[in-house]
């Protein structure tokens, strides 16, 4: 049964869609309307827009689109009623007593945090026993962390055992199937009936997503001898290590000061720099940033400082994060750490006043970039000159800033003793070259655009004109209530030739039929988020095209005269003779 309307309607009043996505991305006004970089996909261009009036968004870049609830469940990958009860806390709208929704995915999420946070309780309470005492004396007197440090990030130990975790969780009424869809015990590949714990004789670390639920967990190696020396949990239905970033919950509140994230590498590097008073680090949980991070990082910061290890892994994974981070818009540093390869060593030896120093003498992503061009070239040598310009030809050419490009374009002229006239030669070069090969890119995205996939409905890539006009009537109707009745007698669901619309017609002129709410909010819970992203899709593409009765009639003729194409019968060689000789002798 859906939520009671006057509750939806009080919910979006108080959680303005504008003002809700205010608090994780920056809007622009353009007129009665909002622009947006969308949240859900890089980009340099705003191409997401905000309609007040109507309630709801839509991206022009990757399709996303809906009212505030859909927003919501997107950004903080919720489910609807999970997104529905964190809007009525923000806007304080007291939840119905008796909403009738049941959802099995949400009471699987739920029975998920809830497991997380049971497995959580083991670990820390694993600290306090004899086998823990090791793990206890690394965390306090290795990585030198106070206590009140290891309870703030909840960390524990996972026992040098195969079976600790699981006999505890089976005993808290668990069951192996969940344990294992949970990421905390693994299946045998050898024996498919044997599970076993998946985190062993490991300091462990909840990760704690911005909700404030538990959704997986990461182990440090505790033996030199293990060659995986941070494992995290695999992806589950509460976690996904593309879009999560370890510690954001406490850096999106400290990163409101300064705009600024700084970026780690592992777990101990974030809480090391926690602990002395640097709230605002993060990790990937591994050495490759992803996009769907950087995005994260965008919405809370505008600069990031990256704080890899100063080894040759940590470099290049530098290296690929400037990419990554610049593509996003996010202006990006590297610190050079002398004397100690990571944060937290850099921390224990040096102090936090030195670190801070650190973060401000830190380097542009190009002085960086321009630096790693030298590695292993003589630069005495004029060979060895000429190979490090063809390569920081390169990187000044990926400058997107003319103004910018010109500078670091006269720094490098000016040190290689090489006239300015030269280098902007071989740029515009470079240049000119890319250009020519996007224009052929462009040239044969645009002539194999009609073969585009619609992922959300299929059928409309071997239906267009059907499908075309479906929309072109669901926008009609959408907009126009009293049209209802008639179009129904006339076009009834088994006339629309595509799945996917016919689903959202039939639930249009049903909520229209028995006068419910017919806003985009109404399609929540019945429909998935990217398929509600399509319905303000066909609400955008229809509203600059003016369908009216005329045009809606048009519509309906396209699918009353439609015929579906005669399938071939299948039939072997023999029969088809006979039957073409039947035909034959008929004629």
């Amino acid at each position: 049964m859906p939520l009671p309307i006057d509750f939806i309607e009080r919910l979006k009043a108080a959680n303005p869609i504008a003002e809700v996505m205010s608090s994780y991305v920056t809007l622009k006004r353009t007129g009665r309307d909002y622009v947006c970089l969308c949240p859900f996909h890089n980009e340099k261009t705003p191409s997401c827009h905000i309609h007040p009036d109507k309630e709801y968004f839509h991206c022009f870049g990757c399709g996303a689109g809906g009212d505030v609830i859909t927003f919501t469940m997107k950004y903080n990958n919720l489910d609807y009623w999970e997104a529905v009860k964190l809007l009525a806390e923000r806007g304080g709208v007291p939840l119905p007593e008796d909403n009738g929704y049941d959802s099995k995915r949400t009471d699987t999420r739920k029975r998920f945090y809830e497991m997380n946070k049971t497995a959580a309780r083991f670990f820390y309470h694993q600290l306090k026993t004899p086998q823990g005492k090791e793990c206890l004396d690394y965390l306090i007197n290795k990585r030198k962390l106070s206590i009140e440090t290891i309870k703030k990030y909840g960390m524990g130990f996972a026992p040098n055992s195969w079976s600790a975790l699981k006999s505890y969780m089976l005993s808290e009424g668990f069951t192996e199937e969940e344990l294992e869809q949970g990421s905390l015990i693994s299946r045998s590949q050898k024996n498919t009936r044997n599970t076993f714990d998946f985190f062993v004789n490991r300091a462990m670390f909840p990760f704690i997503d911005l909700a404030g639920h538990i959704v997986g967990f990461g182990g440090r190696a505790l033996t030199p001898d293990d060659k995986r020396k941070y494992l995290n949990s695999k992806d589950t239905l509460v976690y996904s290590k593309n879009r999560f970033l370890f510690s954001m919950n406490f850096a999106k509140n400290a990163a409101v000061k300064d705009k600024t994230i700084l970026l780690c590498e592992g777990n101990l590097d974030v809480i090391s720099l926690n602990q002395a008073g640097f709230e605002n680090a993060v990790a990937s949980c591994g050495t490759a940033l992803t996009p769907e991070q950087a995005k994260i990082i965008s919405n809370y910061a505008d600069n990031v400082v990256i704080c890899y290890d100063a080894d040759g892994a940590g470099q290049k994974a530098t290296t690929r994060a400037i990419k990554i981070l610049g593509e996003t818009g996010l202006k990006t540093t590297v610190i050079k750490m002398n004397g100690a390869k990571d944060p937290d060593e850099y921390i224990n030896k040096f102090g936090a006043d030195h670190f801070r120093h650190l973060l401000k003498k830190s380097d542009g992503a190009i002085e960086f970039e321009l630096e790693k061009c030298k590695e292993g070239i003589d630069m005495d040598t004029d060979i060895g000159r000429i190979d490090y310009l063809k390569k920081a030809y390169k990187v000044l050419a990926d400058i997107s800033s003319p103004t910018e490009r010109e500078i670091y374009a006269k720094k490098v002229a000016a040190e290689q003793n090489v006239s300015i006239t030269t280098v902007n030669a071989e740029l515009n070069a470079i240049l000119k070259n890319r250009r020519y090969q996007y224009s052929k890119k462009e040239w044969t995205r645009t002539i194999t655009f009609a073969d585009k996939r619609d992922t959300i409905n299929p059928e409309a890539n071997e239906h267009r004109r059907e499908s075309a006009a479906e929309a072109g009537i669901i926008y009609y109707l959408y907009n126009n209530h009293d049209a209802c009745g008639d179009v129904l007698k006339r076009l009834p669901p088994d006339k629309f030739v595509t799945s996917f619309n016919r689903r959202v017609y039939e639930s249009l002129t049903s909520k229209i039929t028995d006068l419910q709410d017919c806003s985009v909010s109404s399609f929540n819970g019945e429909f998935s988020p990217e398929e509600v992203g399509k319905i303000t899709e066909i609400l955008e593409k229809y509203s600059e095209l003016g369908i009216d009765a005329k045009v809606a009639e048009d519509y309906i003729n396209v699918l009353l005269n439609y015929k579906p194409k005669e399938k071939q019968e299948d039939i072997s060689d023999d029969d088809f003779f006979k039957k073409f000789e039947e035909m034959r002798k008929k004629n």
